[in-house]
């Protein structure tokens, strides 16, 4: 219960960040997609050039399933509180949040592809 009480903005972030993923029509998921442009660039070119059914359903459900992430870095920031100073643990949770926005993309591309 204690976790819960201290990530509590974390849980807000995520609601929100969950309803402005559909709401966005894809604008979230496309800038999280720019934000790891330069790792899938190489492999599969610039999100203009995506062709297909599967485009924009995909850029709506990265917004709407990065959303979690806030929950995983909230819940890693509590977990670090007493160890880590706070300017690295902001830094961890940029971190987390960027690097779930990678895996999402990763996951959505191999399935789409």
């Amino acid at each position: 219960m204690n976790a819960i009480l201290h990530i509590k903005w974390s849980f807000l972030a995520f609601i929100v960040a969950l309803v402005l993923g559909f709401l966005s029509m894809g604008a979230l998921g496309a800038a999280l997609y720019y934000t790891c442009y330069p790792l899938f660039a190489p492999f599969y070119g610039d999100l203009n050039d995506w062709r297909g059914d599967w485009v924009w359903p995909a850029t709506i459900g990265a917004g709407m399933l990065w959303s979690t992430s806030f929950v995983a870095a909230g819940w890693l920031n509590f977990y670090l509180e007493p160890k880590v100073p706070k300017p690295i643990r902001r830094l961890v949770y940029v971190f987390v949040l960027w690097l779930s926005a990678a895996l999402v993309w990763a996951i959505l591309l191999i399935n789409s592809f």
